[in-house]
Protein backbone atom coordinates (compact mmCIF):
# COMPACT_ATOMS: atom_id res chain seq x y z
CA UNK A 1 0.00 0.00 0.00
CA UNK A 2 1.34 3.44 -0.96
CA UNK A 3 1.16 6.18 1.66
CA UNK A 4 2.10 9.77 0.92
CA UNK A 5 3.66 11.08 4.13
CA UNK A 6 2.93 14.73 3.31
CA UNK A 7 1.03 16.49 0.54
CA UNK A 8 3.11 18.13 -2.19
CA UNK A 9 4.56 21.46 -0.99
CA UNK A 10 3.14 23.05 -4.16
CA UNK A 11 0.99 22.07 -7.11
CA UNK A 12 2.63 21.86 -10.55
CA UNK A 13 0.05 24.40 -11.77
CA UNK A 14 -0.85 27.50 -9.75
CA UNK A 15 -4.33 28.86 -9.23
CA UNK A 16 -3.34 31.96 -11.23
CA UNK A 17 -2.13 29.83 -14.16
CA UNK A 18 -5.33 27.79 -14.17
CA UNK A 19 -7.52 30.91 -14.03
CA UNK A 20 -5.58 32.44 -16.92
CA UNK A 21 -5.98 29.22 -18.91
CA UNK A 22 -9.72 29.24 -18.13
CA UNK A 23 -9.92 32.98 -18.93
CA UNK A 24 -11.48 33.73 -15.55
CA UNK A 25 -11.10 37.08 -13.82
CA UNK A 26 -13.31 36.46 -10.78
CA UNK A 27 -12.48 34.67 -7.56
CA UNK A 28 -15.78 33.17 -6.44
CA UNK A 29 -14.84 29.73 -7.85
CA UNK A 30 -11.24 29.62 -6.59
CA UNK A 31 -12.06 26.75 -4.25
CA UNK A 32 -13.43 24.66 -7.11
CA UNK A 33 -10.47 25.44 -9.35
CA UNK A 34 -8.03 24.59 -6.56
CA UNK A 35 -9.79 21.24 -6.10
CA UNK A 36 -9.67 20.60 -9.88
CA UNK A 37 -5.90 21.31 -9.89
CA UNK A 38 -5.32 18.81 -7.10
CA UNK A 39 -7.55 16.21 -8.75
CA UNK A 40 -5.79 16.66 -12.11
CA UNK A 41 -2.37 16.16 -10.48
CA UNK A 42 -3.56 13.11 -8.62
CA UNK A 43 -5.12 11.56 -11.73
CA UNK A 44 -2.01 12.02 -13.85
CA UNK A 45 0.29 10.82 -11.08
CA UNK A 46 -1.83 7.71 -10.60
CA UNK A 47 -2.07 6.97 -14.33
CA UNK A 48 1.69 7.34 -14.87
CA UNK A 49 3.05 6.21 -11.52
CA UNK A 50 4.96 9.48 -11.15
CA UNK A 51 5.31 12.09 -8.46
CA UNK A 52 5.32 15.47 -10.13
CA UNK A 53 6.45 17.51 -7.13
CA UNK A 54 9.15 15.88 -5.01
CA UNK A 55 7.93 14.39 -1.72
CA UNK A 56 8.26 11.41 0.58
CA UNK A 57 6.27 8.19 0.35
CA UNK A 58 6.03 4.95 2.31
CA UNK A 59 5.29 1.71 0.55
CA UNK A 60 4.31 -1.45 2.45
CA UNK A 61 4.94 -4.64 0.57
CA UNK A 62 5.01 -8.40 0.92
CA UNK A 63 8.19 -10.38 0.27
CA UNK A 64 9.50 -10.87 -3.25
CA UNK A 65 10.19 -8.31 -5.94
CA UNK A 66 8.96 -4.86 -5.01
CA UNK A 67 8.58 -2.14 -7.64
CA UNK A 68 8.25 1.31 -6.10
CA UNK A 69 4.97 2.77 -7.37
CA UNK A 70 6.20 6.36 -7.93
CA UNK A 71 9.12 7.70 -9.92
CA UNK A 72 11.50 9.45 -10.58
CA UNK A 73 13.04 8.13 -7.35
CA UNK A 74 15.52 10.49 -5.69
CA UNK A 75 16.29 8.60 -2.49
CA UNK A 76 15.42 5.34 -0.78
CA UNK A 77 15.86 5.25 2.98
CA UNK A 78 18.47 2.67 3.95
CA UNK A 79 19.98 2.55 0.48
CA UNK A 80 22.54 4.74 -1.27
CA UNK A 81 20.87 7.84 -2.78
CA UNK A 82 20.47 7.36 -6.50
CA UNK A 83 18.28 9.01 -9.10
CA UNK A 84 16.18 6.48 -10.97
CA UNK A 85 14.02 7.82 -13.76
CA UNK A 86 12.12 4.60 -14.14
CA UNK A 87 10.51 2.40 -11.49
CA UNK A 88 12.93 0.98 -8.96
CA UNK A 89 12.70 -2.70 -8.06
CA UNK A 90 13.97 -4.38 -4.89
CA UNK A 91 14.17 -7.97 -3.86
CA UNK A 92 13.01 -8.32 -0.24
CA UNK A 93 12.74 -11.41 1.92
CA UNK A 94 9.94 -10.41 4.27
CA UNK A 95 7.07 -7.95 4.43
CA UNK A 96 8.52 -4.49 4.87
CA UNK A 97 7.85 -0.78 4.55
CA UNK A 98 10.13 1.20 2.25
CA UNK A 99 10.41 4.97 2.68
CA UNK A 100 11.48 6.85 -0.44
CA UNK A 101 11.48 10.28 -2.03
CA UNK A 102 10.20 10.67 -5.57
CA UNK A 103 9.43 13.55 -7.90
CA UNK A 104 10.83 15.67 -10.71
CA UNK A 105 11.87 18.34 -8.22
CA UNK A 106 10.61 20.62 -5.47
CA UNK A 107 9.12 23.36 -7.68
CA UNK A 108 6.54 23.53 -10.48
CA UNK A 109 9.26 24.54 -12.96
CA UNK A 110 10.89 21.11 -12.41
CA UNK A 111 7.81 19.33 -13.81
CA UNK A 112 7.94 18.64 -17.57
CA UNK A 113 5.86 21.14 -19.55
CA UNK A 114 3.69 18.46 -21.24
CA UNK A 115 2.53 17.18 -17.84
CA UNK A 116 1.71 20.72 -16.68
CA UNK A 117 -0.20 21.31 -19.94
CA UNK A 118 -2.09 18.04 -19.44
CA UNK A 119 -3.06 19.24 -15.96
CA UNK A 120 -4.38 22.54 -17.35
CA UNK A 121 -6.44 20.64 -19.93
CA UNK A 122 -7.89 18.38 -17.22
CA UNK A 123 -8.73 21.40 -15.06
CA UNK A 124 -10.43 23.04 -18.03
CA UNK A 125 -12.31 19.87 -18.91
CA UNK A 126 -13.43 19.40 -15.32
CA UNK A 127 -14.54 23.02 -15.09
CA UNK A 128 -16.51 22.95 -18.35
CA UNK A 129 -17.97 19.42 -17.99
CA UNK A 130 -18.76 19.16 -14.29
CA UNK A 131 -21.23 16.33 -14.72
CA UNK A 132 -19.38 14.35 -17.40
CA UNK A 133 -18.30 10.75 -16.95
CA UNK A 134 -16.30 10.66 -20.19
CA UNK A 135 -12.81 9.21 -20.19
CA UNK A 136 -9.52 11.06 -20.43
CA UNK A 137 -9.55 13.68 -23.23
CA UNK A 138 -7.44 12.64 -26.24
CA UNK A 139 -5.08 15.61 -26.00
CA UNK A 140 -4.32 14.74 -22.36
CA UNK A 141 -3.62 11.14 -23.41
CA UNK A 142 -1.23 12.38 -26.10
CA UNK A 143 0.62 14.70 -23.73
CA UNK A 144 1.17 12.10 -21.02
CA UNK A 145 1.91 9.12 -23.32
CA UNK A 146 5.71 9.67 -23.47
CA UNK A 147 5.86 9.52 -19.65
CA UNK A 148 4.00 6.22 -19.33
CA UNK A 149 6.19 3.36 -18.14
CA UNK A 150 5.76 0.10 -20.00
CA UNK A 151 6.71 -2.88 -17.86
CA UNK A 152 7.39 -6.34 -19.28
Amino acid sequence: MLIQTDPPPAEPVTLAEAKTFLRLDHDHEDGLITMLISAARDRIETLLGVAMIEREFRYASESGTVVLPRWPVKDVQGFAPKLAVRPVAFQIGAPTTITFTAGYGPTPSDVPAPLRQAMLLLVSYGYEHRDSTDGLPLMVQALIAPYRVVTP
